[in-house]
């Protein structure tokens, strides 16, 4: 019922039926309606006590299927940032003590010649 709601407030929004394009129909509502209608056929005509298991089992991948196909496309975001507010990396900063590493020094000594990098 929600989704229904949903679909028909993004319709009135948008003032074109939902989905636009043809593709969308074929390759993805087409598809999945006819999955869920043979989950259902199944569900409703072919299983019995002795193979309830194994069409209750198929009957579950079948809809599980449909739904990749049925749900709507996420939303499409501008994820452009500027250039200016890129970062490099992940922000931290690394610093090596050439010293430390060469085992030149003691490492209770704090040094103050360490190289930083980002």
């Amino acid at each position: 019922m929600a989704a229904e709601v949903s679909q028909t407030v993004r319709t009135i929004r948008r003032r074109r039926c939902y989905p636009p394009t043809w593709k969308r129909w074929v390759f993805y509502l087409f598809p999945g309606t006819m999955i869920a209608t043979s989950a259902v056929a199944l569900y409703a005509f072919v299983e019995t006590e002795e193979n309830y298991f194994y069409i209750h089992s198929i009957w579950h991948m079948l809809i599980a299927g449909s739904v990749g196909f049925l749900l709507p496309p996420r939303a499409k975001h501008d994820n452009t940032v500027p250039p200016f507010q890129r970062r490099r990396g992940c922000g931290y900063q690394l610093c090596v003590n050439e010293h430390e590493e060469m085992g030149l020094v003691d490492p209770a000594i704090v040094s103050i010649n360490s190289i930083c990098a980002s």
